[in-house]
Order: structure tokens, then sequence, then C-alpha cells
């Protein structure tokens, strides 16, 4: 398939799949399907990245996203409480790390740089989960 013809392919998928999200928010309604948003828009990055972009922050983009949307679609579908959003807010950092960490599989001849800060990431949710909770305690 030429070139052109594969973003013609991708603009009628883009709308095919933002009217079933039109038709599904219909009946669910916009408060619950929100963080739909970021975890297609992570997905598109990491189909760019194995549709030839070959660029590594594609991955950690797409790998972000994605899990944004899955740990706010907690959220709204009732599994987690905005209340204890205090408690959770580590669970930031560990994105990040997770990101990086796939960011650096998906490209093992980068610098060895980016498994340190995934690691550092990774490591803080860690200390952050342990400071919030012993200040929770008090």
């Amino acid at each position: 398939m030429r070139r052109d013809r594969v973003g013609v392919v991708w603009a009628g998928l883009s709308l095919i799949g933002l009217g079933v999200a039109f038709l599904v928010a219909n009946w669910i309604g916009w408060d619950s399907l929100w963080p739909v948003f970021p975890l297609l828009g992570g997905l598109a990055f990491l189909v760019g990245y194995l549709t030839g972009g070959r660029d590594p922050v594609l991955i950690f983009v797409g790998i972000s996203a994605i899990l944004i949307g899955l740990f706010f679609f907690g959220f709204t579908l009732g599994y987690l409480e905005w209340g204890e959003m205090g408690r959770l807010c580590p669970v930031f950092p560990f994105i990040g790390g997770v990101a990086f960490l796939a960011m650096f599989l998906a490209d093992r001849a980068h610098d060895a740089g980016v498994m340190g800060v995934g690691l550092r990431s990774t490591a803080s949710f860690a200390v952050f989960g342990a400071l919030f909770r012993a200040v929770g305690r008090k």
C-alpha cells in the first residue's frame, strides 16, 4: 500500500472509532468514558512506533498515556474513589518508571542513562508510597 493511502486508512479508522466512542458515550455517559481518550492516544503512539516511526519516545508517550487512561478508568468505573487520590498519587512516578523501562527495552542500543532514570522513577514510587502512608497514619 502506498504511503498516502495509509494515511487515508488511518483517517477512516479514526472517524469510525470516534463514532463508536460517541455512540457508547450516549449509552454510558461522558463522565465514565473520558479516560478512553488518553488510552486511544497511547495506542496511536504505539501503532506509530510499530508502523515505522521507530522512535523510542513514541513508546514512552504511548505507555504513559495508556497507563494513565487505565488508572483514571478505575475512578470513573467506581473501583477507586476520588478522595483516595492523595494516597494514590505515587502511581504517577510509577507510570513514568514503567514507561522509561519500556522505552529502554524497545531500543536496547539506547543510552543506559534511560535505564537509570526508569529505575529511579520506579524506586521513587516506593519512597513516595511509604512517605504518604506514614503521613496518613498520623
